[in-house]
């Protein structure tokens, strides 16, 4: 420090020093050497491959617990979609009985040229026991006619529908509750 030509090249040296920054040429800084590079690049490797790892694994949770949380709504969904078709079934099951089809057939055999005015007889005693009848187009079976006769005249319908000659059923199906019977009278050409 007593020597001012020492303490200007000190001096020099400091501000080349500043200058240079992080340069390698710099006198006292040790390069470091190849197996310090390969613990500092494997410590590297080891700390990204363990951030991944733990990503993955966190990922993977939350991905599971979405999965059944989704699945418990579908299943939820599911159920209530069972529940309420049941209850609906239920319910129009006590509200809306199913109707009976049990409908009675008379039997009539008549040659084609006879079975329209025949036909028109069937439809004119349902009329005068106070119901109604309709006619189907005729096909090579023969002539399909319903009526619709209120039930307290039922037995008057079925009496006129003998005097024609028509086939009776052997157990004439007696109409459920109601106020009005339907009858099926079939008309067939006779061989």
């Amino acid at each position: 420090m007593s020597d001012p030509q020492l303490r200007r090249e000190l001096a020099v040296a400091r501000q080349i020093h500043t200058n240079m920054g992080n340069s390698r040429e710099i006198l006292g800084v040790a390069e470091p050497t190849l197996e310090e590079r390969g613990a500092v690049l494997g410590r590297r490797i080891v700390i990204a491959f363990s951030v991944l790892v733990f990503a993955n694994v966190v990922f993977g949770i939350y991905a599971i617990a979405f999965m059944k949380k989704k699945e418990r709504a579908q299943l939820n969904t599911e159920q209530n979609r069972t529940e309420l078709a049941e209850s609906l079934a239920r319910t129009a099951a006590v509200a809306l009985p199913p109707p009976s089809l049990d409908v009675e057939e008379i039997k009539f055999t008549a040659p084609v040229p006879e079975q329209e005015k025949l036909a028109n007889k069937i439809i004119a005693a349902a009329k005068q026991a106070g119901g109604s009848g309709t006619k189907g187009l005729a096909d090579q079976q023969g002539v399909l006619l319903f009526a619709e006769v209120p039930t307290a005249r039922l037995s008057d319908f079925r009496d006129s529908m003998k005097k024609l000659g028509a086939t009776l059923p052997a157990a004439p199906v007696e109409p459920k509750a109601g106020e009005k019977a339907i009858l099926q009278v079939r008309i067939v050409s006779a061989q």
